[in-house]
């Protein structure tokens, strides 16, 4: 049976670097995908870009483009829209191997056939150094939060979804945040089937200046409630007791740059206990970042 993939790029002003993801889908060694570009408000030369690629008709493009909300929202939006099996989010300023859609597609039985969540490959800073570490096993079926969190397998890795899944668990909107960390959609992901972990490279990061990675804490802190949420999501007894006090650190200095009272930060969490006993260390985090963020 042959299954079928959307490859998914949220994205804003990246006209200038577009161009290496376009041309590393054109060398595809399996064709048979859709690219959809959301563009989040771009102001740059993103859209006519994009209309170009269109009318050149060398791969099948849906472009889709939304007032400014964020990367999250981007993500949203397309996938309302998706009607392949699978979705494959892949950043602007990135591209694939030439086999990357072969690779995903012939293994995409695993998925059907153990009722999984999805598949994850390695992502590299070339198609030979991996980024951060590789899976314990290859061709591994386990838990998400359990492979990603409790074991501790470091990097950003390449990450291809069912699609009815993904439509099913979208990110919260939060007024007035405009980033919200995936690990916020993918902590919930991983209680809707296991996954499968594949030991092979076929996502290429680099990790620009103007990035949304190298923004790093400080676009946390600016979205503070959203942090919250990741944070939350990971102090429940589904993970280790070590990244439970972890999180429940980062979601106390959250609350306080989001200006929740005490009271509100305790009750709000889930987890008072956890959250009361490390409220003084939260609060210490929170002073530090506010002296070196100077906020």
């Amino acid at each position: 049976m042959s299954y079928t993939l959307t490859i998914l790029t949220p994205t804003y002003n990246r006209a200038y670097i577009l161009p290496q993801l376009y041309e590393s889908l054109l060398k595809q060694t399996e064709p048979d995908f859709i690219w959809m570009i959301v563009d989040d408000g771009s102001t740059d030369e993103t859209e006519n870009l994009i209309k170009g690629y269109i009318l050149e008709k060398k791969i099948c493009i849906v472009y889709i483009k939304q007032v400014n909300g964020g990367k999250h929202r981007a993500i949203n939006t397309g996938a309302k829209q998706i009607v392949t099996d699978a979705t494959f989010i892949v950043d602007s300023d990135d591209y694939l191997t030439d086999d990357a859609v072969e690779n995903i597609l012939s293994n995409w039985n695993h998925v059907v056939e153990n009722g999984l969540m999805g598949i994850s490959f390695l992502r590299g800073y070339s198609e030979k150094q991996v980024i951060g570490e590789k899976f314990p096993d290859d061709f591994l079926i386990e838990n998400f939060n359990n492979m990603r969190y409790n074991r501790g397998i470091k990097g950003d890795k390449a990450e291809i979804v069912d699609s009815n899944i993904l439509k099913q668990t979208p990110f919260p909107s939060i007024p007035n945040e405009k980033f919200m960390s995936e690990g916020v959609v993918w902590k919930e992901l991983s209680h809707k089937g296991k996954s499968l972990f594949i030991n092979k490279i076929i996502y290429i990061t680099e990790y620009l200046e103007d990035g949304l990675t190298h923004s790093g804490r400080l676009l946390l802190i600016k979205n503070p409630l959203g942090a919250m949420l990741n944070a939350k999501l990971a102090m429940t007894n589904e993970f280790k007791k070590k990244l439970r006090i972890q999180n429940s650190l980062l979601y106390i200095a959250y609350g306080f740059f989001a200006k929740k009272k005490v009271r509100e930060i305790i009750t709000e969490s889930g987890q008072r206990k956890l959250v009361r006993v490390n409220l003084l260390f939260g609060w210490m985090i929170y002073v530090i970042w506010k002296i070196k963020y100077k906020l």
